[in-house]
């Protein structure tokens, strides 16, 4: 994940999802505790971690910093959410077999098959969609075990899969 620390904090170069103001002066205003629910060597297992709310000094708005791994909104990551769908296009499971195994509710793994099939669709455009199966599509992406593998994924396509925004925040290098 990329390190979003206050030293960092000024060199934010994101405009302002609210106000829409090209280059405001971002600064720290809060943070809060976030559960972020992972899949490591065959477990579901619950992190605790901090995220940051900065401040837009155009519009006064507050925003949270969510590292690249959580899917807004979710407190599921995104390597865990394809894990469950390269497990239901791939596997023999039933889905309540599946559900157990990743301690989820079908309602869930539903939802979450319909938000994977909308997104591929804006990812690919609607007529490439036509001619990729959900499992050659899951299957092109490759392995996500790493944060720095998120980063690169990111950067290759310049916009997010599965987070609803179309760019991620961008630092830099100095």
């Amino acid at each position: 994940m990329q390190e979003y620390s206050l030293e960092k904090l000024p060199s934010v170069r994101l405009a302002c999802p609210f106000c829409g103001a090209k280059h405001p002066h971002w600064s720290y205003h809060d943070s809060y505790d976030r559960y972020l629910i992972s899949f490591e060597m065959g477990a579901t297992v619950t992190h605790t971690i901090e995220i940051s709310r900065i401040l837009c000094s155009s519009c006064e708005h507050t925003h949270a910093i969510l590292p690249e791994v959580i899917i807004p909104h979710s407190s599921y990551s995104l390597p865990f959410l394809l894990s469950v769908l390269r497990d239901y296009y791939l596997s023999s499971m039933t889905v309540g077999a599946l559900c157990d195994k990743y301690q989820i509710s079908p309602s869930t793994l539903y939802a979450w098959k319909h938000l994977f099939t909308l997104h591929k669709k804006l990812w690919l455009g609607i007529l490439e969609d036509i001619y990729h199966s959900s499992l050659d599509f899951l299957s092109s992406i490759p392995s996500i075990t790493t944060s720095a593998d998120l980063s690169v994924f990111f950067a290759h396509h310049d916009h997010s899969f599965l987070q609803g925004v179309s760019k991620t925040a961008r630092f830099s290098s100095a």
